[in-house]
């Protein structure tokens, strides 16, 4: 976890509590109350498929900038924080390759210690709606639809991007984690879950 000195919020030197089982830099001013809980972040990506002669195919990008240049790998990047995750990854999808995606469900996410930050990292599923892929030769190099068989060819593509892609393309649309439009709504909130869910069968228990 990275070290501050001064609080974010009122600029007061930190000083160290016990809370929740351990140390943390916390503002000594009752009246600000902030804690340093650690550093997080959250990335998106976004599998697109399309029908091409029969075929399903992925959206991919080749990255054009380090780290991994050269690699491909589903659209996608930072949330940020002041962004509803499904807004993130659509407006992502678009920067990075051209193309106008929905989002479905939420087919996988991935959650890594170490480096900057503790990050989690979700993939969604998302119709496509209009676009060819396009790319700017700076942050992406490429760009297109491509067939599992096709990226078996290909060299470079991300293994975390080929597995999102196969949860995606082996699992029945809309069967992940779907975003609730009924009664858990709450301002600034998205509430994700399992459609088949049926509240019924939870009574009965």
């Amino acid at each position: 976890m990275s070290k501050i000195n001064f609080c974010p919020r009122c600029a007061t030197p930190l000083t160290s509590v016990f809370d929740g089982g351990r140390d943390r830099q916390a503002c000594p001013d009752t009246d600000c109350g902030f804690v340093h809980f650690g550093d997080f972040s959250i990335g998106c990506s976004g599998v697109v498929l399309r029908t091409e002669a029969g075929v399903n195919k992925a959206l991919l990008i080749q990255r054009g900038q380090e780290p991994f240049a050269g690699t491909w790998q589903l659209p996608g990047g930072y949330v940020e924080n002041d962004e509803l995750l499904s807004l993130a990854v659509e407006r992502e999808i678009e920067e990075e390759a051209g193309v106008t995606a929905k989002v479905t469900d939420v087919v996988a996410f991935r959650h890594m210690l170490g480096g900057p930050s503790s990050n989690i990292y979700m993939i969604f599923r998302l119709d496509y709606v209009a676009g060819e892929p396009r790319y700017d030769s700076v942050e992406t190099a490429d760009a297109g639809f491509y067939s599992l068989d096709e990226m078996a060819t290909m060299r470079g593509v991300q293994n975390i991007s080929r597995w999102g892609i196969e949860q995606a393309i082996l699992t029945i649309p809309g069967s992940g984690l779907t975003l609730d439009t009924t009664g858990t709504r709450m301002p600034r909130w998205q509430v994700f879950g399992l459609t088949d869910a049926d509240p019924e069968v939870w009574r009965q228990h």
